[in-house]
């Protein structure tokens, strides 16, 4: 339980995608269900003590006949034990488009995960029209819901935005309310300033972070991020005072502190998955597919997540290893993420091939090599993480990888992590699992064998180490660090902001 409560009357949380999905069903019927993302579930679980509002963009035809239905404007909303209010702003389609999935997605993303997107980039003149005309609207649509939502009561608000679909809100909000307390926690990577430069227009980069200066608190998942980010400000807001030491940037008279507070898990909420009915349900389904050694990942799948090249490693260890065969199971539990784009269509079919490749090659009459599940279903990746003898978590870079921390927290057969040391979690478990470096598929191989033969001791104290790593830095510390940070700013700042 969060044991410091924010100092204020309420709490407006803003994301691009909200807590609630509502839905038509076959009879044309208004549903809901939770909705999905990482971003979503760490909220949820962390935001149980406070007051809030959420602000959302709706994002299907659902949300926007709920929307249209509420009372005032505001929803209630419909999840248990979660008091709290949702306010879903619609957009024109075009403009969601091209601020979600020209911007966001193929630009943004891509950037902030070292990807070459030169051949999916717009050209020129489309970018910049999908920049003024998507993200540029989208923000404002946003920023003008939240100054609402914090003139609509009298008691003081503190705002809490996240993730990169929002870069341009915080300026926006604070020109229409000075003196908010205002924090914008950031999910993914930040890149190096040349990589920014090198990548992405001017025009972007050039409002982004002005644009996030608008904040009172920035937190980052890695101490390198938020090393990133101090040195693109110097260099990007030229005015700018940069404390590089204290982690501060002073610019037109507002001070915002930069902080890394690495995001982690519920380990009493992802036990309980795994020990109700319905993860007990997952674990006896699974119970067929497993070999005598298991192999597991857990990814959305995109080219982020580097799935060929752990595939590409496995068929490497079979060929290498022979004795193996027959008994290393390879269990892939991948969630189809961002259809609509080409890119990601494409990324998709070569990990169903290349899986099939493997299958073929080595499938023995009682032995199927790769058993993969391509569907979100949470409830049976987390039951089937209790069985690995290795868990591979090989991004090319992430922001952070909570599965590598899930899996840790509900393994119970002292499975062994193999983890990328660019991932975000390697900064927390960088003792307590084997490393790897992404690119290589030759050394993953030879870190797949070693993590199999590891001797019983060794395995049960890395095991040991990384369930320790997670408790000790659980969901709710994340949260009380940025709850203990935004009540320093707010005593240093006794004006209500609803009087600003």
């Amino acid at each position: 339980m969060v044991t410091e409560a924010i100092a204020a009357g309420r709490a407006i949380l803003v994301t691009n995608r909200g807590p609630v999905e509502y839905y038509l069903d076959q009879h044309n019927t208004l549903k809901h269900r939770r909705g999905a993302g990482g971003v979503v579930t760490a909220l949820l679980g962390a935001m149980q003590q406070l007051e809030a509002t959420w602000v959302a963009l709706a994002m299907t035809e659902g949300d926007r006949l709920a929307m249209k239905q509420a009372p005032g404007g505001v929803l209630t909303s419909p999840l248990p034990d979660r008091s709290m209010q949702l306010h879903y702003v619609t957009l024109p389609k075009k403009v969601y488009r091209d601020y979600y999935e020209t911007i966001s997605n193929q630009v943004l993303w891509f950037t902030q995960h070292y990807l070459d997107h030169s051949d999916a980039l717009p050209s020129g003149e489309s970018l910049r029209r999908a920049w003024e005309n998507g993200y540029v609207l989208a923000n404002q649509a946003m920023a003008d819901t939240v100054a609402a939502e914090i003139t609509r009561e009298p008691s003081r608000v503190v705002v809490m935005l996240h993730d990169y679909h929002l870069y341009l809100a915080p300026a926006l909000i604070r020109a229409q309310h000075p003196s908010v307390v205002i924090e914008h926690f950031i999910h993914i990577p930040w890149p190096e300033i040349r990589y920014w430069q090198s990548s992405t227009p001017e025009l972007l980069t050039h409002a982004i972070f002005p644009g996030l200066l608008g904040n009172d608190l920035i937190g980052m998942q890695t101490r390198r991020d938020v090393e990133n980010f101090l040195q693109g400000v110097r260099e990007i807001v030229a005015d700018a005072d940069v404390d590089l030491e204290e982690r501060t940037v002073c610019w037109q008279g507002h001070l915002t502190r930069v902080r890394d507070y690495p995001i982690s898990i519920s380990v009493a909420d992802e036990r309980k998955i795994v020990q109700s009915r319905a993860g007990r349900r997952a674990a006896e389904r699974l119970r067929p597919s497993l070999g005598e050694m298991n192999i597991m990942r857990v990814d959305r799948i995109e080219p982020t997540k580097n799935i060929v090249l752990g595939f590409q490693a496995y068929d490497l260890l079979l060929q290498k290893h022979p004795e193996l065969h027959g008994k290393v199971t390879f269990l892939a539990f991948l969630v189809p993420s961002r259809e609509t784009l080409h890119m990601y269509r494409h990324y998709k079919d070569e990990v169903l091939s290349l899986i099939e490749q493997i299958n073929q090659k080595y499938a023995q009459p009682d032995w199927k090599p790769i058993h993969s599940f391509v569907q979100n279903d949470r409830t049976q990746a987390l039951a089937a993480l209790q069985s690995y003898d290795v868990l591979l978590v090989n991004p090319l870079i992430d922001g952070m990888n909570l599965v590598a921390k899930e899996g840790p927290i509900v393994n119970i057969t002292d499975g062994v992590l193999l983890l990328s040391r660019t991932s975000g979690a390697f900064q927390q478990l960088e003792g307590a699992c084997l490393p790897l470096s992404p690119g290589a598929s030759v050394e993953t191989a030879e870190k797949l064998y070693e993590a199999l033969t590891l001797p019983k001791d060794q395995r049960r104290d890395l095991a040991r180490r990384a369930r320790e790593e997670v408790e000790q830095h659980d969901l709710e510390e994340w949260i009380e660090q940025q709850v203990h940070a935004i009540n320093q700013i707010i005593e240093t700042n006794p004006q209500p902001s609803s009087q600003s």
